[in-house]
């Protein structure tokens, strides 16, 4: 079965939503980050007007936009687990199986920009640890970190970012090839997974 971004109409709807006020400082923060980097308005994707935005609990940090969050490339330029990759379905599947809620959640990319080659650079990854830095300023309600992948830990890393109050995990990314590099990577993402959805059942700490 196809994601629901793969619908243009679905992703109309939705790139109508966001400048709504809890995503309109994240849309706001990929433009200047678009701007900076010489890129037209819309090239960094925008986070998904159905999850927490500012709201968000639980930030779910990977590498660089997939090809089905791009423009231009037949894909929604948004920031979806609704997108029609294996990645955004595999996470997809798993927010439904262990009942997380979207609007307690929030996906973002250490390197926010679409990239050359598959993975960002060293180079690209510390250009945009700043952008990180600003986004958790965007963040007040958030309590827990999930780096999926190496790049993801490699742009956190990179960040340095010093927050007691944050749970930061990590885990395999949800792309087929990361899931297939090392036997056990689906069984970790899956785990990581259930963690986050265990945490946000409790009372928030940020109020």
């Amino acid at each position: 079965m196809r994601q629901s971004n793969a619908d243009p109409a679905v992703v109309a709807v939705k790139r109508a939503r966001i400048r709504d006020p809890h995503v309109a400082p994240l849309s706001a923060l990929a433009d200047r980050i678009a701007a900076a980097e010489c890129l037209p308005q819309g090239a960094v994707p925008y986070p998904d007007p159905d999850f927490g935005g500012i709201h968000a609990r639980a930030l779910f940090l990977l590498d660089n936009p997939g090809p089905r969050a791009k423009l231009g490339t037949g894909g929604s330029g948004l920031l979806s687990i609704d997108n029609d990759d294996p990645s955004a379905a595999r996470a997809h599947a798993a927010y439904r199986h262990y009942g997380i809620d979207r609007g307690l959640c929030l996906h973002w990319n250490v390197c926010p920009f679409p990239t050359t080659l598959d993975q960002s650079s060293t180079a690209e990854r510390t250009r945009t640890a700043r952008y990180t830095t600003e986004l958790l300023g965007l963040l007040p309600r958030l309590e827990i970190v999930v780096l999926l992948g190496r790049a993801a830990e490699d742009g956190w890393r990179r960040a340095a970012v010093r927050r007691g109050d944050l749970t930061v995990l990590t885990a395999p990314h949800p792309s087929n090839r990361g899931i297939n590099a090392v036997p056990g990577n689906k069984e970790r993402f899956l785990a990581t997974m259930k963690h986050v959805a265990g945490t946000l059942t409790q009372p928030p700490l940020h109020p």
